[in-house]
């Protein structure tokens, strides 16, 4: 009798054995499938995210030149009307180059409309949720082999909103540009992912002990097609940047002291902005503005010259125009600011060195007086909030600047808000 007691509790103890261990080979196995279904959304928001970030690149590099015509052609026009000869032959001349150029940005417009896919999603999200919740990839990535991944996230961060995906496309790819850098180095390395509050933002430190930054090559990673990798578009680091330029965030990177690289994330605790309608503005009349405008100088920061010079041109008619510079990137135009104090400065979103948002910040530390406004081809209302939280009070598109640019700076330097009318809202 004793025997056979014995016999059932040992089976039922097996039994029991038997049933944890598929529970943990379960448990095991539904992991590995959710991490493997997310490393297949990661990879496939990547494929899209990076051919629409390629697209919108080119159609920047078309919209340089083709603005530039167009602003040219309509400060000819205006130079015809004070009395140049045979006005209306070179009127019919420029008014068919105008309205070219009006036709072709409008097909570079709606081919991005057509290759844009999948809509972003905005949610309240915890930054130390996305990374525990990548960290199951990253582990099983080959890449991860002999490094160390140390996570050191801050305790109770408060919350950020933006879309899950594309922040954790960011965190990813940080992670393995971190990784590929540390394996460059031909090392055991170590990585760490630190997270933490800072003034109002909550900020991502990504830190290696690769190889680090070439000093020449610090100010140019965030460039598209810019990489020094063997069969890579190079488009990982300029896709982040615009990811988190989308989510009124700043990205930035910095050589380590003891070696290797540190890429920062910072995201704001809350987006509270809402789009404004655009002023009210005269566009044919310049009433009294002649009066309120004394003595302006203007700051302006593009990296196209033919198109810095005809913004030049156009605003050349802003009454009583002291003085008007130019700069070729987002470092030198925190320079000229600080230098000269401008009453109005003129930013391109996607300044090299540092970009537009980021200088418009800086910007305003050191020039407070000045009054800030975009001038650019990206049309997105996430690039529109996140100049508007950068502290700007113009937003003018390049294809409208021969029709808006002079009635929007009116506008922005006696304080009022302008939106460009071909602004999607």
């Amino acid at each position: 009798m004793v025997h056979e007691s014995r016999q059932k509790y040992h089976k039922l103890r097996a039994k029991g054995n038997s049933k944890r261990k598929r529970s943990n080979v379960t448990e095991r196995r539904q992991a590995e499938i959710k991490a493997q279904l997310l490393r297949e959304k990661l990879a496939l928001f990547s494929q899209i995210a990076t051919f629409n970030e390629l697209t919108a690149w080119l159609a920047h590099e078309l919209n340089q030149p083709l603005a530039a015509i167009l602003g040219n052609a309509q400060a000819a026009l205006r130079l015809m009307e004070l009395g140049s000869p045979d006005p209306r032959e070179f009127r019919a001349i420029f008014s068919d180059i105008v309205a070219d150029n009006r036709r072709a940005v409008e097909m570079i417009r709606g081919m991005r409309s057509e290759l844009k896919r999948g809509v972003t999603e905005n949610k309240t999200l915890l930054l130390n949720d996305l990374i525990e919740e990548i960290m199951p990839v990253v582990r099983n990535d080959s890449l991860a082999k002999n490094v160390s991944i140390d996570l050191d996230l801050g305790v109770a961060l408060p919350s950020i909103t933006g879309d899950r995906i594309q922040l954790q496309q960011v965190v990813f790819n940080l992670i393995v540009n971190a990784l590929e850098a540390i394996k460059a180095s031909e090392q055991p390395g170590k990585l760490i992912l630190r997270t933490r509050h800072a003034d109002g933002e909550v900020v991502l430190d990504v830190l290696d002990s690769g190889t680090g930054i070439p000093n020449e090559r610090l100010n140019s990673i965030f460039d598209p097609l810019v990489t020094a990798k063997a069969n890579a578009l190079g488009m990982g680091l300029p896709l982040s940047r615009s990811i988190v330029i989308r989510h009124n965030g700043r990205l930035w990177a910095e050589n380590n002291i003891q070696g290797g690289a540190t890429f920062h994330v910072a995201l704001p605790v809350e987006n509270s902005l809402t789009l404004a309608p655009a002023a009210d503005v005269d566009r044919n009349s310049r009433s009294d503005s002649g009066q309120r405008l004394r003595g302006v100088t203007v700051l302006i920061a593009d990296d196209g010259e033919v198109f810095r010079r005809a913004v030049s041109s156009i605003l050349a008619d802003l009454p009583e125009l002291k003085n008007l510079a130019e700069a070729a990137d987002g470092a030198e135009a925190i320079k000229m600011a600080a230098k000269l104090n401008p009453d109005l400065v003129l930013l391109d979103v996607g300044l090299p060195i540092v970009n537009g948002v980021e200088a418009a910040a800086k910007i305003r530390a050191v020039a407070p007086n000045a009054k800030l406004m975009f001038l650019t081809q990206y049309d997105s209302p996430d690039f529109v909030r996140a100049a508007l939280r950068a502290g700007a009070l113009g937003y003018v598109l390049k294809v409208d600047a021969g029709s808006e640019l002079l009635q929007a700076a009116m506008a922005v330097v006696r304080g009022e808000q302008y939106l460009s009318s071909g602004i999607r809202r």
